[in-house]
């Protein structure tokens, strides 16, 4: 070796990864290319020359590169998931398809053969079969996010969206930082007519991110869904203005930009009927309108019944009377913190216990208990992000009222009982309180009483024995949700008629 009269190959080997490691492709290369002269018995000189090359936009040499080293190591695993890159990198997605099926087949184990696979496969058109792709690579790694964005990438394609938001909506709760997740939860919220839901979500990331591209152009396209054209016009321009990649935003909103030089001017809004009161809601709508703050599951699970599955932070929690008032005169700090948070088994599932509040949370995540230390630290961490994400929107959601709060109970059923919680609730804004007991002889099941403006009181058997198998009676919680519903947008006008019953 001229340039290295007293390497190794092992050296040569280590240099080139520290120059890849600092981005530099040329020295890199330079030294793969060398190992690979003296030592050609070594496949890692064509490997990861292969790939420094397709990082580089030179195909063409990776591509022939990576056939002189099939020719040295046929079916090397590391050699074909490079020749995949390659066609991916490429986007000839037809190829990249063919050779993400090699990898599956040489190196099953690799899990980028069904992550690549599937994301090749929906680009392609082939939805179905992407799914199938992904759903294998789950059944390797049950907690892989990256798998399941793909599955939901794989809905959004074919416009299924009632899947697309259920796996939008799991990767998001389970990795909330992800961009991907939130801008395919939200586009995919906007598809099903959830509106307000997609604006609380955009919002909430704007704020992090306000000049992400992608995030502003949804939310231009939120105002078109809500047919408010002034709004969209707003947002279309400080999308223009704001975006790290303006030329995206035109690009994605050309036919926006064209209906809006086209638009007529606006006009003045009908007048709204007499009776808006009066107005029925569809069973999905009407569940979204109302938010759960426990006891326990029972409207979390009525919820996902009609077919909803809002984020909430007490959605499938345990969170006794006095638990609930604790946390919400301290605005939920301590939720999600570290040295809060603990980590418990009940029967296979993993809980969340907060050890200053006494609230306690599903995971329904099983067998974690099982795992390496270092897969369940990194699932503790996630679980704390998540519950962290969550405490902050139902803060802020308390701060800006927009939903009626739920609460059931079966051992705090007192009027004193009722006012104090109403009182935790408006310590934040005008928040509204459905707070469902146990029926009595005068207040039978399914009654719902308007106690003043905002405060609701419905009766019920009694908490759900989810342990025993039983499901909540829906079409009671239904009914209970409806009166409420109507009472609230019929105003107080019958407050003072029952303010005797207090």
């Amino acid at each position: 070796m001229i340039e290295y009269p007293l390497v190794t190959p092992d050296e040569l080997a280590r240099d080139a990864w520290a120059a890849m490691s600092r981005d530099d492709g040329a020295e890199a290369l330079r030294l793969w290319d060398a190992l690979r002269e003296h030592s050609p018995e070594r496949p890692d000189g064509y490997v990861w020359a292969v790939q420094v090359l397709w990082r580089s936009g030179r195909f063409d040499e990776a591509e022939a590169l990576a056939l002189a080293g099939f020719a040295r190591f046929p079916a090397h695993p590391d050699l074909v998931v490079q020749h995949a890159w390659i066609a991916s990198a490429r986007k000839d997605w037809p190829e990249a398809v063919r050779r993400w099926a090699l990898v599956r087949d040489h190196a099953p184990e690799r899990i980028e053969g069904y992550l690549r696979g599937a994301r090749a496969l929906w680009q392609s058109g082939r939805s179905d079969e992407a799914e199938s792709v992904a759903a294998a690579g789950l059944a390797r790694e049950p907690e892989n996010m990256d798998l399941v964005a793909e599955s939901a990438w794989a809905a959004t394609v074919r416009q299924d969206w009632p899947k697309a938001l259920l796996r939008w909506m799991l990767v998001h709760e389970t990795q909330p930082e992800r961009l991907d997740a939130r801008i395919g939860a939200a586009r995919a919220l906007r598809m099903a007519g959830r509106l307000d839901d997609a604006e609380a979500l955009l919002t909430a990331s704007l704020a992090d991110h306000p000049d992400n591209a992608d995030l502003l152009i949804e939310h231009v396209w939120l105002g078109v869904a809500r047919r408010d054209w002034p709004t969209a016009a707003a947002r279309f321009a400080h999308a223009r203005q704001t975006a790290q990649d303006p030329a995206r935003v035109e690009a994605n909103l050309r036919w926006i930009a064209d209906r809006l030089s086209s638009a007529p001017a606006p006009q003045p809004a009908p007048a709204a009927p007499a009776e808006a009161g009066a107005e029925e809601i569809s069973a999905s709508a009407l569940m979204l309108s109302f938010e759960s703050l426990g006891e326990r599951c029972d409207f979390g699970a009525v919820q996902r019944h009609f077919g909803v599955e809002p984020l909430g932070l007490l959605r499938f929690a345990w969170s006794r009377f006095e638990s609930l008032i604790a946390a919400l005169e301290d605005r939920f700090a301590a939720v999600g913190t570290a040295e809060d948070t603990g980590f418990e088994q009940y029967r296979d599932e993993t809980i969340l216990r907060m050890k200053k509040y006494g609230l306690i949370f599903h995971t329904f995540v099983e067998g974690m208990h099982d795992q390496p230390a270092d897969r369940r630290e990194a699932f503790y961490q996630q679980q704390r992000r998540r519950l962290t994400f969550l405490k902050d929107k139902l803060v802020a959601d308390l701060d800006d009222p927009q939903k009626i709060y739920v609460y059931a109970t079966n051992e705090a059923a007192s009027n004193a009982h009722v006012r104090r919680l109403f009182a935790a609730l408006r310590s934040y804004g005008r928040n509204s309180l459905l707070y469902v007991r146990p029926a009595t002889d005068n207040r039978p099941v399914g009654t719902v009483e308007a106690f003043e403006d905002g405060l609701y009181v419905g009766y019920f058997p009694g908490l759900n024995d989810f342990i025993a198998g039983n499901s909540p009676p829906l079409e009671l919680w239904r009914g209970l949700c409806l009166q409420t519903y109507r009472l609230a947008r019929a105003g107080s006008s019958d407050a003072a008629f029952l303010k005797n019953l207090i």
